[in-house]
C-alpha cells in the first residue's frame, strides 16, 4: 500500500505541475507548512517576465463563506507585509510559504472549516496582477486527509445505459462516464456532501465507469462531478444544466429565477441532474416547416436583439418578425459557452442551453411561440471545436503544451486545418460522431428545433491542409457531413442541414445534391452595390443556376453576423451622394433587398438589416455588444425600408413557385450590367416577374425586355393601370430613377388596383379612435404593442380595441384567433 501511495503522489504531483499553481506537498491539508509555487507565465500572464517583488493577496473560502467568491481572512489590497511576499525561483516561478500551518497563517478559528485557499498575485506597486485564464481568481482545495483510492470493482453496466445521465422509473439515476486509461473514478456531489469516499467509487466496465445514485428527492436538483484518478474533477459532458463558479453570479434573477447556488465544497464547473422534472407543455404540436428551398431565415444574436438580451425578450419580437414575413429564425449559438457575454462560438456543454439568456423552458417557449406564428427555429451549432471547459478536453489535457493530450480520443493535438480555435474535434473518430449525433437528437426532440446551421464545416476533416488547400475536394469530409445529415433526417425528415462550408464547387454540389443547404456569402458584392461602386458588384453568383445546380440549395445573404454591415460601408465609404445622405443610402438598401429577395432560392437576413442598421461590426470590438436600435422603426425612411422587405417577402409567399425549381430565370446582374440597368426575369406557371434596377446615381432609360406578352402590373406603384405588353412592346423603355427599381408582375387573376402588401389574412384597420378587426374566425385576443415590444393594451374576445387616448406613433397590432393563428399588422396613429 505504501508503494502504491508513493506512486499515486508522484502521478498527482506530475499532473499538478502542469498547472499554473502547484503545491508542496501535492495534497494540501491543514497539517504543517505548505509551499505555493506560482508560474507567472501561465494563466493571464499578467506577471510574466516581471522581476519583482511579487506579493500574494490571499484568503480562504470556509464553511461560513456565502459564496465561492466570499474570501475570508484576507488582508486589505496592497498589504506588503513580509508574510505575503513570494520568493523568486527563477524562470517566472515564485514561491509563497504558508507557515507554521494554514490555519495559523490565515488566523482561522478552530470551529470554522477551511475549504479552499484563494489567491491573486500582484506586483508590489499593485499595478500588475497574476490571475487564472480569463482573469479569474486562483483556488487551491484543501483535503481533509490524504485519500487513497481502493482498487475499483469491475461490474457490467445495466442494460440500456448510455454515457451521461440515465433517469430510471424508480427515481434513481445511473451515471456513466467513458474514460479509457483512467485508473479511478469517484462520484462527488450533493448526494454525498462532496466527500471523497471509496463508497462512492464508480464501477469499471471496460473503458466505461458507472454508478447508480438512489435516494434522490423527486424534483430536486443535485450537483455532481467526477473525480478522476484523485487528481482533478470534471462535469458530465451530457448534462443539460451546469453551474459555473465564475459566471453564474452575474446572471440576474430576472433572467434565471431560483438558480441553484454553486456548491462551495468543490471547484470548477459542476453538472446538475434532477429526477421527476416537470415537462414543458407544448402549445403548438403540429408545426409544418417551410420547404428548404423557400426559406427566408432571420439570423439573430439573442444578446444584441433586445435591450434585455434574453430569450424571453426575443419572444416579444416574434410578431415583428411575422409582420416582416420571414419564415425561419436562426439563433446564433445558445449552447453553454464560456462566460456570459459572447457570440457563442466558444462552446463548452452541448446539451445545456446557456443560462445567460434564460431557463430551458424559456428556450422551449421561444420555439413554441415561433412555431405558433409559422416560423421555424434553426440552431447555429459549433462542432468544429470546444473550449477547455468541455469535459472531453479536461479528461486528457497536456498542461505543459496547453493542448489536448496525445491520448485524447475526441480531440486533435493540433488541428489538421488552418482555421482552428480552442481544441479541434476529430470527426473521423466514431466516438466524436456518436456524441454529436446525441446532441442533434436532443435538440430535435427535447427542444423541437427544425434544423441546424453548422459552423465551420470545412474543419470536419483529418486531411492536413493549408489556407491554399483547405477548400479542395475532400471525400472524407463529405462522408462525415453526409453521416450527420442522414442522422438528422432519420429523426426528422423535414429538418434543415445548413453548412458554413466555403469549399470548391464540386464538393458543395455533392453536399447540395444530398439535401443540404450551403451558405453563400455575397457580402462584398452587395457592399459594393450599396456604396455605389461597379467593380466587384456582380450579384450573379446569388443563384444556384450560376453554378449549374439542379436545386436551389444556396442560402444567399448580403450580411451575416460575420460580415461588415452594408449600410456602415455606404455611410463611411460610399460615393458622395450616398455617403452624404441617409435617405439615399436607405433607397439603395431597398434596391439591394429587391435583388436579393427576387433571386430564387433560400435567403438569409442578418438582424436589423431590414432597418438599415449602420453600426460597424467593429463597434465595441468585433464580438462586443452592439447598440440595440428598435427606435429605427419609427424613422420614416427606415420604416419604408422595412415595408419594402415585408412586401418583397409577401410576394415570395404569394408566388412561391417563382422562387424555386423549376421556374425559369434570367439574371442580368453582373458588373457589366451596371450602366444598362440590372434585370431579373422569372417565369412560372403561377406568374411571371420582371425586376429592373438602377444602381447608378443618374436616371436611366432602359429597354424593359418583358419576358412575355400580356397585362403587367408595377406592384410597387400606386398607379392602378396595367401595362399592356404586346409582341412589339417587350423592349419598351422604362425610366429608372437613381437608386430605384421597378418590379412588374404578370398573373391572370391580378387586379389593376392590387399591390402586394404585407398584411395579415384578416382585416385590421383604424377607425374613429379604435382598432377594428374583421376575421372569418372567432377572435380570441387583440393586442397593441409599441415597437419597443411593450404591451400597451389588449381586449379579449372582441373585434374592437379602443385607442382614442393613445399618442401619435407607429404601433404593432396582433390578433390571435380561437384556433391559435396569429396575425400582425402595423398601424400609424396620427392625432
Amino acid at each position: 500500500m505504501k508503494r502504491f501511495l508513493s506512486l499515486f503522489l508522484f502521478l498527482l504531483t506530475s499532473f499538478v505541475a502542469m498547472t499554473q499553481v502547484t503545491t508542496d506537498p501535492a495534497i494540501v491539508t491543514e497539517v504543517g507548512t505548505v509551499k505555493i509555487i506560482f508560474d507567472a507565465s501561465k494563466g493571464n500572464g499578467g506577471l510574466k517576465g516581471y522581476a519583482g517583488p511579487v506579493y500574494a493577496h490571499t484568503g480562504v473560502i470556509t464553511d461560513k463563506s456565502t459564496s465561492g467568491s466570499d474570501w475570508k481572512y484576507a488582508p486589505s489590497w496592497g498589504d506588503n507585509q513580509e508574510k505575503y511576499k513570494l520568493a523568486s525561483l527563477g524562470g517566472d516561478r515564485w514561491q509563497l510559504t504558508l507557515s507554521p500551518n494554514i490555519r495559523a497563517y490565515y488566523g482561522v478559528p478552530p470551529d470554522e472549516k477551511i475549504l479552499k485557499l484563494a489567491f491573486v498575485f500582484r506586483s508590489g506597486d499593485k499595478q500588475k496582477e497574476g490571475k487564472g485564464e480569463g482573469n479569474t481568481d486562483i483556488f487551491v482545495t484543501l483535503n481533509e486527509q490524504a485519500f487513497v483510492p481502493a482498487v475499483p470493482e469491475r461490474k457490467p453496466r445495466p442494460e440500456g445505459i448510455t454515457d451521461g445521465i440515465t433517469y430510471r422509473e424508480d427515481g434513481s439515476v445511473v451515471l456513466s462516464l467513458y474514460a479509457p486509461g483512467k485508473r479511478h473514478v469517484h462520484l462527488l456531489g450533493d448526494f454525498n456532501r462532496w466527500t471523497k469516499s471509496n463508497d462512492w467509487q464508480m464501477y469499471r466496465d471496460g473503458d466505461h465507469w458507472w454508478r447508480t445514485v438512489g435516494g434522490l428527492k423527486k424534483g430536486e436538483e443535485y450537483a455532481f462531478q467526477y473525480l478522476i484518478d484523485n487528481a482533478f474533477k470534471v462535469a458530465d459532458a451530457y448534462a443539460e444544466k451546469i453551474l459555473d463558479p465564475w459566471n453564474d453570479h452575474a446572471i440576474p434573477v430576472t433572467v434565471y429565477p431560483d438558480l441553484k447556488p454553486y456548491p462551495m465544497q468543490t471547484e470548477g464547473i459542476v453538472s446538475v441532474m434532477r429526477t421527476g422534472a416537470e415537462p414543458y407543455r407544448w402549445q403548438t404540436t403540429c408545426f409544418d416547416p417551410t420547404a428548404a428551398d423557400r426559406l427566408v431565415v432571420y439570423e439573430l444574436l439573442v444578446r444584441d436583439f433586445t435591450k434585455e438580451g434574453t430569450i424571453t425578450a426575443a419572444i416579444g419580437k416574434l410578431d415583428y418578425l411575422k409582420a416582416m414575413g420571414v419564415n425561419a429564425v436562426e439563433l446564433m449559438p445558445v449552447q453553454e459557452f464560456d462566460g456570459n457575454d459572447s457570440w457563442g462560438y466558444n462552446p463548452s456543454f452541448y446539451f445545456a442551453p446557456d443560462k445567460a439568456y434564460g431557463t430551458a423552458d424559456n428556450y422551449k417557449r421561444f420555439i413554441d411561440e415561433a412555431h405558433a406564428r409559422g416560423m421555424s427555429v434553426i440552431l447555429d451549432v459549433v462542432f468544429n471545436h470546444a473550449t477547455l471547459s468541455h469535459p472531453f478536453a479536461r479528461l486528457y489535457w497536456d498542461g505543459e503544451t496547453g493542448k489536448p493530450a496525445a491520448d485524447n480520443p475526441w480531440f486533435n493535438v493540433d488541428a489538421p486545418h488552418p482555421y482552428s480555435v480552442f481544441s479541434d474535434f476529430n470527426h473521423e473518430y466514431s466516438g466524436t460522431r456518436e456524441f454529436f449525433k446525441r446532441v442533434l437528437k436532443h435538440w430535435l426532440t427535447v427542444y423541437r428545433v427544425d434544423g441546424f446551421r453548422f459552423d465551420l464545416t470545412k474543419g470536419f476533416t483529418q486531411t492536413k491542409s493549408t489556407e491554399a488547400t483547405a477548400s479542395r475536394y475532400d471525400a472524407s469530409r463529405i462522408a462525415i457531413l453526409k453521416d450527420y445529415h442522414a442522422h438528422i433526417r432519420k429523426i426528422n425528415p423535414k429538418a434543415y442541414t445548413i453548412l458554413e462550408h466555403f469549399c470548391e464547387d464540386k464538393e458543395e454540389k455533392e453536399l447540395a445534391d444530398d439535401g443540404m443547404l450551403l451558405w453563400n456569402n455575397m457580402n462584398h458584392a452587395y457592399c459594393q452595390s450599396a456604396m455605389g461602386y461597379k467593380d466587384g458588384s456582380s450579384l450573379k453568383g446569388g443563384s444556384a443556376t450560376s453554378r449549374s445546380w439542379k436545386e436551389h440549395r444556396l442560402m444567399t445573404y448580403q450580411e451575416s453576423h460575420d460580415e461588415e454591415r452594408t449600410m456602415y460601408k455606404a455611410k463611411t465609404w460610399g460615393i458622395p451622394p450616398v455617403k452624404s445622405d441617409e435617405a439615399t443610402r436607405l433607397r439603395r438598401a431597398a434596391l439591394n433587398a429587391a435583388f436579393l429577395l427576387c433571386t430564387p432560392g433560400p435567403k438569409m437576413i442578418w438582424q436589423f438589416g431590414e432597418l438599415g442598421y449602420d453600426y460597424s461590426i467593429e463597434e465595441n470590438g468585433r464580438t462586443g455588444r452592439k447598440p440595440v436600435r428598435w427606435d429605427y422603426y419609427e424613422e420614416m425612411h427606415r420604416h419604408d425600408l422595412f415595408d419594402t422587405y415585408a412586401r418583397l417577402l409577401a410576394l415570395r409567399r404569394k408566388y412561391p413557385g417563382l422562387f424555386a425549381s423549376p421556374a425559369s430565370e434570367t439574371m442580368n446582374t453582373d458588373a457589366s450590367d451596371w450602366e444598362n440597368g440590372r434585370r431579373i426575369a422569372l417565369q412560372h406557371a403561377e406568374a411571371d416577374l420582371l425586376l429592373l434596377g438602377n444602381f447608378t446615381d443618374k436616371p436611366l432609360s432602359v429597354p424593359a425586355q418583358f419576358p412575355t406578352t400580356g397585362r403587367w402590373k408595377d406592384i410597387f406603384s400606386d398607379a392602378a393601370a396595367f401595362l399592356e405588353i404586346g409582341a412589339t412592346d417587350k423592349n419598351r423603355e422604362v425610366l429608372l430613377q437613381p437608386h430605384g427599381f421597378h418590379l412588374y408582375l404578370r398573373e391572370p387573376g391580378l387586379s389593376p388596383n392590387e399591390k402586394i402588401e404585407a398584411v395579415a389574412p384578416c382585416e385590421i384597420r383604424l377607425h374613429e379612435g379604435a382598432i377594428v378587426v374583421r376575421s372569418a374566425e372567432k377572435i380570441s385576443r387583440i393586442s397593441l404593442y409599441s415597437f419597443g415590444g411593450c404591451l400597451l393594451r389588449a381586449a379579449d374576445r372582441a373585434g374592437r380595441l379602443d385607442v382614442a387616448d393613445i399618442s401619435s406613433g407607429i404601433y404593432l397590432v396582433t390578433v390571435r384567433t380561437a384556433s391559435g393563428e396569429v396575425y400582425s399588422q402595423k398601424i400609424v396613429i396620427d392625432r
